[in-house]
């Protein structure tokens, strides 16, 4: 019985922990962008609003593992923009439209060192400040954690087009 006792707080204790706790991501705007970086390359979950001080208008920005994403204006006509990578393909699509392309993703493969050593980067006064008003334009809020495996599905009535096969079918001119 006293086992039990000790037991059950630990348990209860350690059901509320998760592997990705659903925490906001605080800080700066750089910081918390530099944040939603580390997460991205260390495979967490994050799920991000950016928003557009100037005009509102906001992208969101999901991640989970390798798996991204983004939905956001569409440049033009006011609908949203999907985008969505699931490790396999990138699927791309309008809001409310019944048609999208998706692109295999071809596996990365690191490149071949030059031989030639890296020169260091010159740090530009102008261009931080530049970079700097630009980042006083957004706002991000991100939430670490609770991203569902459903985000990453296409919709099921929207037909996707492989780009590529839409490539080959494009005539090609011949060699002169």
């Amino acid at each position: 019985m006293k086992k039990l006792i000790f037991i059950l707080p630990v348990a209860l204790f350690l059901s509320g922990c998760t592997l990705f706790p659903s925490a906001p991501i605080t800080g700066t705007e750089e910081q918390k962008a530099e944040k939603l970086a580390q997460i991205i390359s260390s495979g967490g979950q994050a799920n991000c609003k950016v928003t557009n001080l100037s005009d509102g208008t906001g992208t969101q920005i999901i991640v989970s593992g390798k798996k991204m994403k983004i939905v956001g204006s569409d440049m033009g006509e006011g609908k949203q923009g999907t985008m969505i990578n699931d490790t396999l393909y990138t699927y791309i699509w309008s809001e409310g439209e019944k048609v999208g392309y998706k692109m295999k993703v071809e596996a990365e493969t690191p490149e071949e060192p030059t031989g030639t050593p890296a020169q260091p980067e010159q740090f530009d006064t102008n261009q931080q400040t530049a970079d700097y008003e630009d980042t006083t334009k957004y706002k991000m809020d991100c939430t670490r954690g609770n991203v569902s495996d459903s985000e990453f599905t296409p919709p099921a009535d929207v037909e996707f087009t492989d780009f590529a096969d839409m490539l080959r079918s494009v005539p090609t001119m011949p060699a002169r």
